[in-house]
């Protein structure tokens, strides 16, 4: 009989002891990771281009900070590519995964929702990539992400945010959909989603031939961009520029994602 105490309630880091295992196996490098540190490393050397022609900091290197930083999936690549990286992650099992690949990225353990855990800045690029932004599903957590961005950031600094786009919710809905069927497991995913607070509850089922079944919880709060856009603003900082992906498509409202940057509104 397995006596291991089971967590009673979500909490910042249960992510992170959800996946942390399985993260690099589901969630691997592919093209759109290739995309992803081009871009961010294009704003943080534009940024860099800007400070140096206003005379402030010419001489520093371009410094990236990444909220759920997870296993360095971005951090990583962005490193060797010569840019200062620090990682901030809530979960100390992503962490370790992340420092037995290597150094080149400094990172932090905190929750990304408590502005006195965060690094000092100034950062050219703070970056929430993969829905980070909608795993902060305690109430005002989002805000406060926006709000210890605009401390962090540079004069010249962006914010860049990437979330999926939630379709409409009128009625509390429950899912049960399969992700993964092998000759050894299937692997589903459960949800339960409420349109009056926007929380989306789910578990990963895992279900291995001869092995206990296996939960993994998760939770998140969902945005339309008009609300993000809202949080931002309420910050200080305005949208200059939003896409569809990494790739720089057209942002469409009918589409599934979209890449949002922002910065510090002029004085």
């Amino acid at each position: 009989m397995d006596d291991t105490p089971r967590p009673t309630r979500f909490d910042a880091a249960t992510y992170g002891r959800s996946f942390a295992d399985v993260y690099d196996r589901w969630y691997p490098v592919d093209a759109n990771t290739d995309a992803t540190v081009q871009r961010v490393g294009s704003l943080a050397a534009a940024a860099a281009a800007e400070r140096s022609g206003q005379q402030r900091d010419a001489g520093r290197p371009t410094r990236i900070l990444e909220l759920g930083v997870g296993t360095g999936r971005l951090a990583l690549p962005l490193a060797a590519l010569g840019h200062q990286v620090v990682g901030m992650d809530s979960s100390a099992d992503m962490l370790e995964l992340l420092a037995a690949k290597g150094d080149g990225v400094r990172t932090v353990l905190g929750d990304v929702a408590d502005p006195d855990a965060w690094p000092q800045g100034p950062f050219d690029v703070v970056v929430a990539a993969f829905n980070l932004l909608f795993n902060l599903a305690e109430e005002g957590a989002q805000q406060r992400l926006f709000d210890a961005s605009a401390v962090a950031l540079g004069d010249e600094g962006f914010l860049v945010i990437e979330a999926f786009l939630p379709a409409p919710l009128e009625m509390t809905e429950r899912r049960l959909e399969v992700r993964e069927v092998t000759l050894g497991g299937v692997v589903m995913i459960a949800t339960d989603a409420s349109p009056d607070t926007g929380l989306v509850t789910g578990q990963h089922i895992e279900l291995r031939d001869g092995e206990p079944v296996r939960l993994r919880p998760w939770r998140i709060r969902v945005s339309v961009p008009e609300e993000i856009d809202r949080r931002a603003a309420q910050a200080g900082l305005q949208l200059v520029e939003r896409h569809a992906d990494w790739a720089a498509r057209p942002f469409d409202l009918h589409g599934t994602a979209h890449v949002s940057v922002y910065r510090r509104t002029p004085a």
